[in-house]
């Protein structure tokens, strides 16, 4: 019968429509993007936060800072940010350039304007099982988990990947309640036997950026399944042979970490990819400057 797909786009339309309302009574908030050096990958996304910022009544600016520019003045221009009672949150562009340590500069961010949830007061509150802010794409993929109305009690949820932004605050949103919490495995490059571990998973998270990790094989049947990869692959004939554009070089296309045409004739559920998790980071970027313009009103 095949997988139902859980629809990233549609929820995050839903989603916005109850922000909306809170952004209309509490005002526009403030977020400020920060750019440094020149990267074509993080300037899709700061056009994409651009367009969702506009689109929901938010306030979105650039800041952009030269390559070259040294820990000490960007930590400067971070403070000063953070002194500016007109900006709500604010954002560090990835990748920085690699003489900079992205912890250090994020760490300078104020907890209560760091809309991605990455500053070490709001991982602790996520590790006490009160999140106030957290990263937007695990906030995203827990939304599009629930969207399928699953109840997490007891479940034995695998998580493959174990990065800072999604891996690691993904398995600490699945414990966030005392008595409902699902029963979560992380999953990561030194596992040994990964097939092991994701063919007992009821709910299967995968965020690892390798197309094609997880195998038809390597899933429960009747799993629900969230493919948070995203890959760039090209794209292929009837025979195998790369698909050429009218330069003579290779067609691409987003994927996920999953094999989704064979995985969605085994699982409940899945989450397509481009149309997934995706359209829900943006989204839950915006939640959480809402947040922040909330905790900063109440001082």
């Amino acid at each position: 019968m095949g997988a139902r797909l859980l629809d990233g786009e549609t929820l995050a339309v839903k989603i916005k429509e109850g922000l909306k309302k809170e952004i209309a009574q509490l005002g526009a908030p403030h977020l400020v993007a920060v750019q440094v050096g020149e990267n074509p990958a993080s300037r899709v996304y700061i056009k994409q936060q651009k367009k969702s910022c506009e689109e929901m009544g938010l306030t979105y600016e650039l800041k952009e800072f030269p390559a070259d520019i040294s820990l000490e003045d960007l930590s400067y221009a971070i403070e000063e940010l953070n002194k500016d009672k007109r900006i709500t949150g604010i954002i560090l562009q990835m990748p920085l350039p690699a003489h900079l340590d992205a912890r250090a500069i994020q760490i300078e961010i104020a907890p209560h304007k760091d809309v991605e949830g990455l500053h070490p007061v709001n991982m602790g509150m996520l590790v006490y099982g009160n999140p106030r802010l957290a990263p937007p794409t695990a906030l995203g993929a827990i939304e599009l988990l629930k969207s399928s109305g699953v109840n997490l009690k007891g479940k034995e949820v695998i998580v493959v990947g174990h990065s800072e932004i999604v891996g690691k605050p993904l398995a600490l949103l699945l414990l966030a309640s005392q008595l409902e919490s699902a029963t979560p495995t992380v999953c990561h490059i030194a596992t040994r036997d990964l097939k092991f571990h994701t063919k007992r998973a009821d709910i299967l998270f995968v965020a690892v950026g390798k197309a094609g990790l997880i195998k038809a094989d390597m899933i429960k049947e009747g799993a629900i399944v969230i493919d948070i990869g995203i890959n760039r692959v090209p794209m292929l004939d009837e025979k195998g042979k790369p698909v050429l554009n009218e330069k003579g070089k290779p067609k691409k296309k987003t994927v996920g970490d999953v094999e989704f045409e064979a995985a969605k004739e085994i699982c409940s559920y899945i989450s397509p990819v481009p149309g997934g998790v995706g359209p829900l980071t943006v989204t839950m970027l915006i939640k959480n400057t809402l947040e922040c313009a909330k905790l900063q009103k109440a001082g």
